[in-house]
């Protein structure tokens, strides 16, 4: 990573060139979102499926991605993530934060973790208090970021939910296609700052929008690049407690035959359709605390959530959602007995599993043998 003095902002303040996989999601997510699922444009990511993601996950992407300013709260949760961003570790966090913790992000990190507990556990907790403190600050805040707060365990659920599905189905295909032109994106822009101003390139790459008025300033202390290939304009500016983060459009530095994909294998001979059903439920299988779980309910009959917890020494709330995504595989059924919530293994799609791999991998050996 390169690190650059900007004295003339003053002389703390530090540009930093990082590549981000989690911020080139976001902002793909969102342009799902925006184009409909129709990303006509991106005709080299047919694997990807966007369409078929925006058909079935249209509500939830319109409750997260639609009403929030382009999901640069939700964003803000990437920022102190620690490195590397991946998708598994971007899911380690997640599975251990707390509400409040989050809640600090998705407010924008005006507040402190302890500030935002003590409003919200308050008999009545008022929203106009945070609100009034947030303005206080510089920060704007809006209904759908309180609405997250009273629901939290629903909303939490979901958008966690949303991620992994946009993930498995849809990014995970783009992110090996895309990483060597993040590369490329990033040495160029190292070239383009040995010889230009910062401001001179932050201008090139909010495309000659007005540069905000908080950038730069004596408060200034890191500005951090990254690349990506579906942002846009209005997506490239994270700022908050000294820090401006600008995920940026890395047609800047390439051109149409360097972004034409040309000679990228796609196509596969295996059915497409068992391909990706075998990779879903092979990542549903992937994370220990979930295997863990199965083998809980497959050993210990009628087995419950408070029980599985203290057995793994995670919070019910943890448990909760990996039972929830193990349901969304189709792996457990769930039912409801004096009260409690039961769980046992589906046989059924356990064995459609198995047989679906080892089909699809004797595809292979079948013609190796001959």
């Amino acid at each position: 990573m390169a690190v650059y003095t900007v004295e003339e902002v003053n002389h703390h303040c530090k540009v930093e060139i990082s590549i981000s996989p989690l911020f080139e999601m976001m902002a793909c997510l969102r342009k799902c979102y925006v184009s409909l699922g129709k990303m006509d444009s991106e005709h080299h990511f047919p694997i990807a499926r966007f369409e078929e993601f925006f058909q079935k996950h249209e509500l939830l992407l319109k409750k997260f991605y639609g009403r929030y300013e382009y999901g640069a709260q939700l964003a803000e949760f990437l920022i102190d993530l620690p490195a590397p961003h991946t998708f598994s570790q971007l899911m380690t966090y997640v599975d251990r934060v707390s509400r409040y913790e989050f809640l600090y992000y998705l407010f924008g990190r005006y507040l402190s973790v302890d500030e935002i507990k003590n409003y919200l556990i308050q008999t009545s907790p008022s929203s106009d208090e945070i609100r009034s403190k947030i303005v206080s600050l510089g920060g704007l805040i809006n209904v759908e970021q309180f609405e997250f707060a009273q629901n939290y365990e629903q909303y939490w659920n979901e958008l966690v939910y949303l991620w992994r599905q946009f993930y498995q189905q849809c990014y995970v295909h783009v992110e090996p296609v895309l990483s060597p032109l993040w590369e490329q994106a990033s040495e160029r822009l190292r070239a383009e700052l040995k010889t230009s101003s910062i401001e001179k390139v932050v201008r090139k790459l909010l495309y000659d929008y007005p540069i905000p008025e908080q950038f730069p300033t004596r408060e200034t202390k890191l500005i951090k690049l990254y690349p990506s290939y579906f942002v846009s304009p209005k997506f490239i500016l994270i700022w908050g407690l000294g820090e401006l983060h600008i995920v940026y459009d890395i047609k800047h530095y390439m051109n149409e035959k360097e972004l034409s994909f040309s000679g990228y294998p796609m196509n596969m001979k295996c059915d497409e359709g068992q391909i990706q059903y075998i990779s879903d439920i092979s990542k549903s299988l992937s994370e220990i605390v979930r295997m863990k779980l199965l083998s809980f309910i497959a050993n210990e009959e009628k087995i419950r959530l408070q029980d599985m917890a203290n057995n793994l020494n995670i919070t019910v709330a943890t448990v909760s959602r990996h039972l929830n995504l193990l349901k969304q595989s189709n792996l457990i059924k769930e039912q409801k007995e004096n009260g409690y919530h039961v769980y046992e293994i589906n046989e059924n799609e356990i064995q459609r599993y198995c047989s679906m791999l080892k089909e699809t991998l004797c595809v292979k050996k079948r013609e190796n043998d001959n």
